[in-house]
């Protein structure tokens, strides 16, 4: 399916778009402020209302992909394909049709099939540029063989960007399939997961469902760890759109996060996450600190004697010198990284977006792993004429 190419905001629509964010941004401020190389979030083991999947609109193609596997009474994937007519050529100029083999998700000794149908094209208006590097939309089934017949049931009705995993949930699911999609620019995880039931395939939890606790990280991936007599674990890796510092959704800035997500029944409710530390990690935690005025984690992310040019630098001094010098930090504000020059002087600068121009923070970091703020200064922009 062409899309239109996306044109960069402007910095005014951007820090509309920033203020909205700023509902968002106190839970946020909730990460635990460690100074380790790793920080950990563990959550409370909340008990989860089951997930309810939105009912699925009316699907044209399941009627014609069971009439043409009606007849096929044995369980070879040969027979099936033909039935099907995978890889012939489509009218339209939609892309062949594929069916290929997940593995025997039910132990019956016959591996359960997935089918690819392509989606044909629709046709873009005149004024809209198509992206050069789209993909076709696919319907995506599960072909099961019940003892007699094959049975298809649908997964997803639309997907460019997937991959499918076979994962063990435990008594009483037993072994399922994740459905793992990625959706617009740069993509975003939504796994899905589906069981068995009398050989068709039904939705057990979705990510992108209303009472989800999934929390979709900046070109993020999905994986799952297997584990013997228990289910298996789902990871999450990608940068963390950390709220109080925005970033760009496609850029570089930010820091990295790997979030743990454990099986409880019902849903994959988040366990831990851990944060690779960097220099806008530190930023980040300063300015969060900072914004719950705890004055004493923020002094614990700076080197005191150079961050205050003070021989014998104390909290109360530093707690001084934020409210003389910084008090914008003891607010409500949202700040921004924009993208940067890797490896340029002041890649790891931060701006506050106002209306009568952009006020532009310099820090400076510790080269010795740590990361700790050695300095911090600012200058200011005049907004556009």
């Amino acid at each position: 399916m062409k899309r239109p190419q996306s044109q960069p905001l402007p910095w005014s629509l951007r820090l509309v778009c920033a203020f909205r964010l700023s509902v968002l941004a106190l839970a946020a401020c909730l990460l635990i402020l460690a100074p380790a190389a790793f920080a950990q979030e563990e959550d409370k083991d909340l008990p989860l209302p089951e997930t309810k999947a939105s009912p699925a609109p009316p699907d044209s193609l399941l009627p014609q992909i069971n009439t043409a596997i009606q007849g096929i009474t044995t369980p070879d994937a040969a027979a099936l394909a033909k039935a099907l007519r995978i890889g012939e050529t489509r009218e339209g100029g939609a892309p062949p049709n594929t069916l290929a083999p997940i593995g025997d998700v039910e132990g019956d000794g016959v591996p359960e099939m997935v089918l690819k149908w392509a989606i044909p094209d629709v046709a873009a208006a005149a004024e809209v540029t198509p992206a050069p590097d789209s993909s076709p939309l696919w319907a995506v089934y599960l072909l099961s063989w019940d003892g007699a017949h094959w049975k298809a049931s649908r997964l997803v009705a639309e997907a460019e960007d997937f991959k499918i995993v076979v994962i063990n949930l435990g008594p009483p699911v037993g072994r399922a399939v994740a459905l793992l999609m990625q959706e617009g620019d740069p993509g975003v995880p939504h796994p899905a997961v589906f069981q068995f039931k009398d050989h068709l395939a039904t939705i057990l939890w979705d990510a992108q469902s209303d009472d989800s606790r999934f929390q979709p990280l900046l070109q993020g991936q999905v994986s799952f760890r297997d584990h013997e007599g228990a289910p298996s674990e789902m990871i999450e890796t990608g940068r963390a759109d950390p709220g109080l510092l925005h970033v760009a959704p496609s850029g570089r800035r930010g820091f990295e996060a790997r979030a743990v997500y454990h099986w409880d029944g019902k849903a994959f409710i988040p366990a831990k996450t851990e944060y690779t530390a960097n220099q806008d990690y530190t930023i980040y935690r300063f300015i969060s600190a900072l914004h719950l005025h705890d004055y004493a984690s923020a002094y614990a992310l700076v080197v005191p004697a150079r961050f205050l040019n003070a021989d014998a630098p104390t909290l109360d001094a530093f707690r001084h010198f934020i409210q003389d010098n910084w008090p914008e930090f003891l607010q409500n504000e949202v700040f921004e990284a924009p993208e940067v020059p890797a490896g340029a002087r002041d890649e790891h600068l931060f701006v506050l977006p106002k209306p009568d121009g952009v006020k532009v923070y310099h820090p400076v970091c510790s080269s010795d792993g740590k990361f700790l703020l050695t300095g911090l200064t600012s200058s200011r922009e005049a907004a556009e004429p």
